[in-house]
């Protein structure tokens, strides 16, 4: 299912999560030893994460199915999308949150929301590109949140457990902290075509 936010469409899809949530609540029972600060150069959060060894790509294949649908639904007719790496990221506890980024120069990128309690755990915000150009062009003037999704500052997606949101790698993005200790565990992913770039996005 695709929707479009600011004119810039975003695909959303449901992937059972149990197999990877298998996987991620294992590998916390030794992440939960390492320090919430030590994510990669360039990061400045409050979450564990692999992002270290994402480039091993370990679960890309799992996410064939999505990554063919994708392919269809982006009207791709000589190229297939493919997913060059992949990583789990921990939330729990007070302030565990990201910052506000980007995943340039990738090609579009995904979050499979893996353990998720909508209750309790926030989604993603999604930050719009041309807010600053609406803001001047409204003398600068707060948009409302009644206003159109078009000109609104950003927009947050209703997500369950096994969601799964794809975006442009451009479109920046942020996880707001809970004050909830109930594990939020999300699996983030880069995309790219079998004719477009496989460079890396972030720093180690």
């Amino acid at each position: 299912m695709s929707e479009y936010i600011f004119g810039i469409p975003i695909f959303k899809y449901w992937k059972d999560p149990t197999e990877i949530r298998q996987i991620a609540e294992k590998k916390f029972e030794t992440f939960s030893e390492y320090p919430i600060n030590g994510t990669p150069t360039g990061w400045s959060c409050n979450l564990r994460t692999e992002f270290h060894s994402s480039d091993e790509n370990r679960y890309g294949e799992i996410y064939r199915d999505v990554m063919e649908r994708l392919t269809s639904d982006l009207d791709l007719l000589e190229e297939r999308c493919y997913i060059d790496e992949s990583w789990l990221n921990f939330y729990q506890g007070k302030d565990h949150g990201q910052e506000e980024h980007d995943h340039l120069p990738g090609f579009f990128s995904g979050i499979h929301y893996v353990k998720f309690n909508p209750e309790v755990h926030s989604s993603t915000d999604f930050m719009n590109p041309q807010h600053q150009l609406y803001m001047f062009m409204n003398n600068g003037r707060v948009m409302g949140d009644n206003c159109a999704r078009s000109v609104s500052g950003s927009y947050t997606p209703d997500v369950s457990e096994g969601d799964v949101i794809i975006f442009p790698s451009f479109l920046r993005h942020l996880v707001k902290p809970t004050d909830s200790d109930e594990l939020r565990i999300t699996l983030a992913f880069n995309i790219n075509t079998t004719k477009g770039s496989n460079r890396r996005v972030f720093g180690r």
